[in-house]
């Protein structure tokens, strides 16, 4: 299993309403391959903002203004200003991409029809299944497999535990940060049987579909 962080974007002329993804799609059927949802540590916890992004990655500038104009204009506009500020000469070069390319995460996720996300640093543990396409933020800690066998051994007390007593704690209510270095990779998964993992698997469904509704 892999676990890393997720997307820096570097600019919130990235994000989307869900009225203004709407919008571009109609506008514009290709539009719709450069947006997802977006999800950070307020929808995990929280109700959630229903915010998409617009993910560029792997295009080049001249490919995004033939095939997408409407998605490279309004980067254009909220995005490239900006980043001419920045004092990296990469970030206004590469204006329209994220200001981190983040393949770690995107590896550890790609061809799974859902992965694991939690909150780093968050007062309760609460880890769940997001959907395939989704664009995680960096507030979020990623864990790359889609069984849910992997969601309830981590939503179990012992791992909660041992989180809490390996990670640091961080902000004004000095609240626990989930360490992947320190709280995920080196905590020993238990050793099941076919069984076993059937059992967990369906009391992990039932507690995603839980704290989902």
């Amino acid at each position: 299993l892999l676990a890393s962080t997720g997307l820096i974007l570097g600019g919130r002329g990235f994000v989307l309403t869900e009225e203004e993804a709407a919008d571009f799609k109609k506008r514009n059927p290709a539009a719709a391959k450069l947006i997802a949802p977006l999800r950070n540590g307020e929808d995990i916890n929280g109700s959630g903002r229903g915010a998409f992004v617009i993910d560029t990655n792997g295009w080049t500038e001249d490919d995004l203004r033939r095939e997408v104009p409407e998605l490279y204009q309004h980067l254009l506009t909220t995005v490239y200003p900006e980043r001419q500020q920045n004092r990296d000469p990469k970030l206004r070069k590469y204006w329209w991409l994220f200001r981190r390319s983040n393949e770690q995460v995107r590896n550890a996720i790609a061809g799974l029809r859902r992965f694991i996300a939690t909150v780093e640093t968050s007062k309760h543990r609460m880890l769940l299944f997001l959907e395939e396409g989704t664009k995680p933020e960096h507030k979020l800690v990623v864990i790359g497999t889609d069984d849910a066998f992997h969601l309830g051994v981590l939503s179990s007390r012992i791992h909660v535990t041992f989180a809490l007593a390996t990670g640091g704690w961080l902000g004004v209510g000095n609240d626990p940060v989930y360490s992947k270095t320190r709280c995920f990779d080196p905590f020993p998964f238990p050793l099941c049987n076919e069984a076993e993992k059937e059992r967990i698997r369906k009391l992990a469904e039932e507690l995603d579909a839980h704290r989902k509704r």
